[in-house]
């Protein structure tokens, strides 16, 4: 059985923000997570968090990829 856990957008904010002071931590945690290939359950309102805070930062390109990441995502389930 897979193990199912819940995306935050904190923990896609330390994926994605190189210059976060959690960004190494992160990814070296994303390294081991996904070798066990994880179900992933996050919201609309996290997913709305997520492009929302990268439009703000006129980085409409980074809310676009990582908002169709998690949308395109057989992995991911939107709730």
């Amino acid at each position: 059985m897979r193990s199912i856990y819940f995306l935050d957008s904190s923990y896609i904010f330390a994926l994605e923000i190189k210059n976060e002071d959690a960004h190494q931590k992160v990814l070296q945690n994303w390294a081991t997570l996904i070798k066990s290939k994880p179900f992933l359950i996050t919201t609309t309102y996290i997913f709305d968090e997520v492009v929302t805070f990268f439009n703000s930062l006129n980085l409409h390109y980074k809310a676009v990829e990582v908002g169709n990441r998690l949308l395109e995502s057989p992995d991911i389930e939107l709730i």
